[in-house]
């Protein structure tokens, strides 16, 4: 029931009048005789209709010579056999050559490994393509991924930023949270709220949530900090489990404390699964003006606005957002997930054609007109990964989503490498020894040897059934 909430209360921010049809007949170009002579750019996309609402519809319409053929990812791998993910997408390249290749982090540095993807730096110098304005750098963690060469660019981002309610911070006279605090600034923030009470009154320093606010155990909390620090639970190159560092040991220390001291949101009795409307929104203590922060993304922003104006069990505050978590060791920069990663493919004999259609995807043009209906990428959690055009919603700055620089968490890509069990031994391993060391029962060091010795056990064994 939780999940259905999440999609109904996701889908009521969402306008179903997207993005198609939105230009004006004034931007449509006069068709020359170039114009007239039609071009089918054949394309890879993880959804076809959804690619026509983001990108084709708008593009056809400004291009009138240009038609896509569109291929969702679903139905290449429809028949696998015992091929890989990884092999079924190389043979169908091989066999149907696409122009334009639509794809994850993941899917674009299998490509680049492979060397099917045209260098994009060459053309945007030859056509002074302008690479500054966007997101401070994400086009840099583009080149880092093809190498130092540049093989795709990206119309959208995703990031979070720190949530927090003024009324609150004014109410216990504390300052507002700034831009650029680490995960340690938050809790110590949180830390400094009172603490107890009636359950109904009762204040936290700190919410967890997305689009909604489910409770934060220990385990989850951790993991939330070693994503912002970059840390891994395993060196993927040695297969080694690596939980009993120094950086890991004061992160844990510093989320037991957290955890103990009742200041965040994490009884898990409190977990809202079945109800109405308002029973859920009673759940939500953000909502509800009983906790002070959170970090979410800018779907957040829609949806708290949407409830306030639909329910009167929601409390009115006014909420300030902050740049962040970053890593305290790289506070300029904060994690981002890329949305689609457009590329061409090296055998394309629509180098050209293929090429203005990434410039317009990834331009102003398109970021301009795509601002003034953002629906559909709101309701993705996206924002424009060029700078400028999606300055507010719903009244609120988008500022802090654009302030700090953009980095990949690279340990996505190497938990890739581990067995699917692995991570479900691990979190329960974990939880488990934690428990010993908030009853006193073992002290953090012998728990987290206790961790390493029997998640290693797992993973070594995980890695050889796989």
């Amino acid at each position: 029931m939780k999940k259905t909430w999440l999609r109904v209360l996701t889908m009521l921010v969402v306008s179903c009048g997207l993005i198609v049809g939105c230009t004006s007949n004034s931007m449509v170009p006069g068709k020359t005789k170039e114009q007239q002579e039609k071009t089918t750019l054949k394309v890879i996309s993880p959804n076809s209709e959804l690619f026509y609402k983001q990108y084709g519809d708008w593009y056809t319409t400004l291009h009138q010579n240009i038609q896509f053929e569109v291929i969702s990812e679903a139905d290449i791998y429809k028949d696998m056999g015992d091929k890989t993910k990884e092999e079924v997408y190389k043979d169908f390249i091989t066999k149907e050559q696409p122009d334009i290749l639509i794809m994850s982090v993941d899917q674009f540095k299998h490509q680049i490994k492979e060397g099917n993807l045209t260098e994009l730096s060459s053309l945007s110098t030859r056509d002074k393509y302008n690479l500054e304005d966007f997101v401070p750098g994400l086009v840099d963690q583009l080149r880092e991924l093809g190498g130092g060469e540049l093989y795709g660019l990206t119309p959208s981002f995703s990031s979070k930023a720190l949530f927090y309610n003024k009324d609150m911070f004014k109410k216990y006279g504390l300052a507002f949270p700034t831009d650029g605090m680490s995960w340690y600034d938050i809790i110590e923030l949180a830390l400094q709220f009172p603490t107890g009470g009636e359950k109904q009154q009762q204040v936290y320093g700190y919410s967890s949530g997305e689009i909604y606010e489910s409770p934060m155990d220990l385990v989850t909390l951790i993991d939330k900090m070693s994503q912002t620090e970059g840390l891994s639970i395993v060196n993927t190159n040695q297969m080694q489990v690596t939980i009993d560092t120094e950086a890991w040991k004061k992160l844990i220390q510093t989320a037991i404390q957290a955890d103990q001291s009742g200041a965040i949101f994490n009884s898990m009795d409190d977990l809202f699964t079945s109800g109405t409307k308002e029973e859920f929104v009673d759940s939500q203590p953000f909502l509800m003006g009983h906790a002070a922060m959170r970090i979410g993304s800018v779907t957040t922003i829609g949806l708290m606005e949407h409830l306030k104006k639909d329910l009167n069990s929601v409390t009115s505050f006014e909420t300030g957002i902050a740049a962040g978590p970053v890593d305290p060791h790289d506070p300029t920069s904060t994690y981002v997930t890329l949305g689609d990663i457009v590329a061409i493919n090296i055998e394309s004999i629509h180098q050209d054609a293929a090429w203005k259609f990434i410039k317009y995807v990834c331009g102003e043009e398109y970021a301009e007109a795509s601002s003034k209906s953002s629906e559909l990428l709101l309701g993705q959690q996206m924002l424009l990964s060029r700078t400028g055009f999606m300055k507010e919603y719903e009244g609120i700055s988008l500022e802090p989503f654009y302030k700090l620089k953009a980095k990949l968490l690279k340990r996505s890509s190497d938990w890739g490498k581990l067995p699917d069990s692995f991570f479900n031994d691990f979190a329960t391993i974990l939880g488990r020894e934690l428990e010993l060391v908030k009853k006193g029962q073992k002290s953090l060091d012998e728990a987290l040897a206790a961790v390493k010795s029997e998640a290693q056990s797992k993973l070594e064994q995980s890695v050889k059934n796989r």
